[in-house]
C-alpha cells in the first residue's frame, strides 16, 4: 500500500512540476510562437458583429477562439488562460479519482488553490496598471517571480518605478523579482 500511495505522490508532484513549466514555458516567450500560428489560425472564426453567433465547438478544455483583436498582448493572455485551463482540468481528474489518497486529493486541491491565486493576482495586477495608462498589459507570475510585458518600446525611469510598485502591492513579490521587458507596440 505504501508503494502505491509513494507512486501516486510522485504522479502528483510530476504533474505539479509539469504544470509550472507549462506556465513559465508559456510566458517566457518559449512556446509563445507555436501558441500565435494555433491562434491565427484560430481567428477565421471571428464574430465581426454582434448579431453574428459564435458556434464555439471546442473540444480541448481551455480552448478558445480569439474574438476582436489578434494582438500578441491578446493572444498572450489566451494561451495563458487555455494553459490554466487545461492545468485545471487535470487537477480536477486528481481531486475526483477515487483510487488515490485524501493527501494526495489535499495536495491537488492546494494547487488548484494556488493557480487561481496567481491568476488572480495577475488580473488584479493587470487591471491597476491598466488604471494608470499602461495599456495591453501582461503580467505573468512564476513562484516567486513576475514577468511584465509592455507595449512601449521605451520605458522611462519613473515608468519603471510606477509598474514596479503596483507589481510590488498587487503580487508581495519583491522589486529584485520583477522583470519589465518593453515590447515593440506593433506587436
Amino acid at each position: 500500500m505504501k508503494k502505491i500511495l509513494k507512486k501516486n505522490q510522485i504522479i502528483i508532484a510530476a504533474l505539479a512540476i509539469m504544470i509550472a513549466v507549462a506556465g513559465y514555458l508559456s510566458y517566457s516567450g518559449i512556446s509563445i510562437m507555436e501558441e500565435n500560428d494555433k491562434l491565427s489560425a484560430e481567428t477565421e472564426n471571428v464574430v465581426t458583429t454582434d448579431s453574428e453567433v459564435l458556434e464555439n465547438n471546442t473540444s480541448q478544455p481551455g480552448e478558445a477562439v480569439l474574438t476582436g483583436s489578434s494582438s500578441f498582448v491578446a493572444q498572450a493572455k489566451v494561451s495563458r488562460e487555455q494553459i490554466r485551463s487545461q492545468n485545471k482540468e487535470v487537477l480536477m481528474d486528481v481531486i475526483n479519482n477515487d483510487s488515490l489518497s485524501e493527501e494526495e486529493k489535499q495536495e491537488a486541491v492546494a494547487s488548484m488553490v494556488e493557480l487561481t491565486d496567481l491568476a488572480e493576482k495577475e488580473a488584479a495586477a493587470e487591471m491597476m496598471l491598466e488604471a494608470k495608462g499602461f495599456e495591453n498589459v501582461v503580467v505573468n507570475l512564476t513562484g516567486e517571480s513576475a514577468d511584465v510585458m509592455v507595449p512601449s518600446s521605451q520605458l522611462d525611469d519613473t515608468q519603471r518605478a510606477q509598474i514596479e510598485d503596483i507589481i510590488i502591492r498587487k503580487t508581495g513579490i519583491p522589486g529584485e523579482s520583477i522583470v519589465i521587458t518593453p515590447m515593440d507596440e506593433s506587436m
